[in-house]
């Protein structure tokens, strides 16, 4: 792909320029949700056509101040009525469907840039808009945004705490820990309809997988699909106070043993989380790669588990694109941790697809 993708620092002139806009955001737990319509404050204006909150049924009492602020914002700045659309997590289909029922109801005619806020997205549901966006609005200029947090759990002072919990694995050890961490356990392994890639009968799979700072979540993906290679990812953040995290990540995939039991690449990969084509040229760098000689795509039925970053999962929806014979794989986490995600509201990006 040759394609730049340019980030650049957000301002409320971006929204106020396109007036003849859709924005689509997500009322989740985090501060951060609120970012983007915050810097809106001091309009007085309809700065979009329409606006829609996707709306979780999972931690509604958590989410609940952030779906207030947004839904009593987003009606002064929007032309139409607002529109909620039901996620229905434990329902990945019904949630498809919920989106596409709204997306339908929106005339065409009326504007010509759509604003996708995943500040508050899980990964697969960030995959799963864009998909829905590009079918139904496929003549319209998308301009990803997206808000830091200002800080992010777990945080540095409690990593050999953490650390040392993970290496003692007793029953009282791994309680604790699930209590650290973001998710705790794994679910389901999914693969979203229209990522199912093209898989060849016979063939062994090759699974480029970016790694968070979730081991269950990797471990439960990893018994279910039972790759025949993985290619190891883990992301480096472009802000040098957050990455001790990288380290941290191999440290802790490490203690719990994920990767020991499938074949993998003897080098740990290092790629960004921010630079949307960084992350883009490195799929593709480990897409045609040599494995013992031969090249990864022309024998291997290749897999992508965006489980990291935000924008690693906008780079993996834009790989999948240009390459269609590529799946892509989620591991739901048996149970969320909203006070362990991140706290405050950091710098604010833009991205035109």
């Amino acid at each position: 792909m040759n394609k730049k993708f340019k980030i650049e620092e957000f301002t409320p002139s971006l929204i106020e320029n396109r007036k003849n806009s859709l924005y689509i955001c997500t009322a989740g737990f985090e501060d951060r949700v609120k970012g983007i319509v915050d810097t809106l404050q001091g309009l007085n204006e309809k700065v979009f056509r329409y606006s829609l909150i996707l709306t979780y049924t999972v931690h509604k009492d958590d989410n609940k101040t952030n779906f207030n602020f947004l839904e009593e914002s987003l009606k002064k700045y929007s032309s139409y009525p607002l529109k909620n659309v039901i996620i229905e997590i434990e329902n990945l289909l019904l949630s498809q469907n919920n989106l596409r029922d709204r997306l339908k109801e929106i005339l065409q005619e009326k504007f010509d840039t759509i604003f996708i806020d995943i500040s508050g997205m899980t990964n697969f549901l960030i995959l799963l808009t864009l998909k829905m966006i590009h079918t139904f609005f496929y003549n319209k200029k998308i301009v990803i945004l997206y808000t830091e947090a200002k800080s992010y759990y777990p945080k540095e002072d409690e990593k050999d705490v953490i650390l040392e919990l993970a290496e003692k694995r007793d029953d009282e050890s791994i309680l604790k820990l699930s209590e650290q961490l973001q998710a705790a356990g794994a679910r389901e392994t999914v693969i979203l309809a229209d990522f199912k890639g093209s898989f060849r009968e016979d063939f062994p799979i090759a699974l480029i997988f970016f790694l968070g700072c979730e081991p269950s979540r990797a471990i439960g993906l990893l018994e279910t699909y039972r790759p025949n290679l993985v290619i190891h990812c883990y992301g480096v953040s472009p802000h040098e106070h957050f990455k001790w995290r990288t380290e941290f990540s191999i440290e802790l995939h490490k203690e719990f043993g994920v990767l020991e039991q499938y074949p993998h690449l003897r080098e740990n990969k290092i790629v960004s989380i921010f630079d949307i084509s960084e992350i883009i040229n490195e799929l593709e760098g480990i897409y045609t790669s040599e494995i013992d000689g031969r090249i990864l795509y022309e024998n291997y039925n290749v897999a992508i588990s965006p489980q990291c970053s935000k924008l690693q999962a906008v780079a993996t929806y834009l790989f999948s694109q240009t390459h269609p014979d590529v799946q892509v794989i989620f591991c739901l986490p048996g149970r969320y941790n909203p006070k362990r995600y991140s706290e405050g509201i950091g710098k604010s990006w833009s991205c035109e697809l």
